[in-house]
């Protein structure tokens, strides 16, 4: 087996577990939806959704199981403030941190890796905050607004 075909293995059976946890089933749209996202690369849209699905799915069946996928957490909803949101996996299914750049003007999300100075930086800061109250930081994101280079340029 491939390193590949391993991960894909190990993001299956952690999506079944997440399902199962919630009362519901890994089904072949919910696997063809994962599939069309992770096959990206990027946060995507739910038209593009249905655009890498090949249109084999319904619109309304894309809607309702990106819900369920974003609801028992394989899935992170971008919101864009646009027509549609973004969604990609969560970060523990596809195996790297990462934030995003937000461009105000055409909505591109672009995701983006940090060095390891932010990141510490970053928890330092987190966890100096909530000394006292009782909270655990599990992890953190960092989003950041502007324009992208088209938009820059426009």
């Amino acid at each position: 087996m491939t390193a590949m075909a391993s991960r894909a293995g190990d993001r299956d059976a952690s999506i079944t577990s997440r399902l199962e946890r919630a009362g519901q089933r890994y089904t072949s749209q919910r696997r063809t939806i994962v599939e069309a996202i992770a096959g990206a690369g990027r946060p995507v849209t739910t038209p593009e959704v249905l655009e890498r699905a090949g249109h084999r799915l319904s619109q309304s069946s894309v809607y309702r199981n990106l819900a369920v996928l974003a609801d028992v957490g394989v899935l992170q909803r971008l919101p864009t403030g646009g027509d549609f949101d973004l969604f990609e996996l969560a970060e523990e299914l596809s195996g790297h941190h990462h934030h995003h750049l937000h461009c105000t003007a055409c909505g591109v999300v672009i995701d983006v890796p940090a060095g390891p100075g932010l990141e510490q930086a970053v928890m330092a800061e987190a966890e100096e905050l909530v000394v006292g109250l009782g909270f655990v930081v599990a992890g953190h994101s960092v989003d950041l607004y502007g324009l992208c280079v088209d938009c820059a340029r426009g």
